[in-house]
């Protein structure tokens, strides 16, 4: 596996052809509200001001606001990096710097950013939505870490024994915790670098050091 599928969004129905334009502005409008003023103030009326279009457009989309969101949340991975294909492919150690600096450069600015803190919230206060937007978003970009791992370690780069679910952990925790407590917007281009440095002896597949616990590969239900 060497990229992550793009996001599903809403399942298309029988009948007329969708208009891509007006389905963009919808999902880009629900994300705005979304992530300015919460769920609360998503409303249909709301979405279809804000997009330009009338609120049968979106209902012939969508059941309801919910709907609309989930679907919206699942457009959040778009951004999220490929790997350029190659010959040789590209090392596991380059492929996990890549998901590691598009997570560190990322704006907290940005709508993924400012979403980010909100749900974080809204686990506790709207677990079920939580439920939502972590299967729909933080899921994909696990399994594609995991498969990367999982690949390192059949070839051969990484160490048999690896626990790909603490290795993921140990590899985006640090960029997860750094980019909300810094206080500041700038993104940090040289984290990854550093944290590779110090994690990579661990995990490679001449390391030396004592053994880690199972390289299971974690269910998809798996959630911390």
């Amino acid at each position: 596996m060497t990229a992550l599928e793009p996001a599903v969004g809403a399942i298309r129905k029988p009948g007329r052809p969708r208009d891509e334009r007006a389905d963009r502005a919808i999902i880009d409008a629900a994300l705005e509200i979304f992530a300015g003023d919460g769920y609360h103030a998503l409303s249909m009326e709301a979405v279809a001001a804000r997009a330009g279009v009338s609120k049968a457009t979106i209902y012939r989309r969508w059941a309801g606001k919910r709907e609309l969101l989930i679907d919206a949340l699942a457009t959040l991975n778009d951004d999220f990096p490929t790997v350029p294909a190659a010959v040789p492919a590209p090392s596991t150690k380059a492929r996990l710097l890549i998901a590691m600096r598009h997570m560190a450069g990322r704006d907290p600015n940005s709508l993924a950013g400012r979403i980010m803190p909100r749900m974080m919230v809204y686990s506790v206060s709207h677990p079920d939505l939580y439920a939502e937007y972590f299967d729909q978003v933080i899921m994909p970009r696990r399994r594609w870490l995991y498969a990367v791992l999982q690949d390192g370690i059949d070839s051969g780069e990484l160490r048999a024994d690896l626990d790909v679910e603490l290795a993921a952990i140990a590899l985006v925790g640090p960029i997860l915790l750094h980019s909300h407590s810094k206080g500041g917007p700038r993104p940090d281009t040289e984290l990854p670098d550093q944290l590779m440095a110090i994690l990579w002896p661990g995990l490679r597949g001449d390391s030396d050091l004592q053994p880690c616990v199972s390289s299971r590969m974690p269910a998809a239900s798996d959630r911390s």
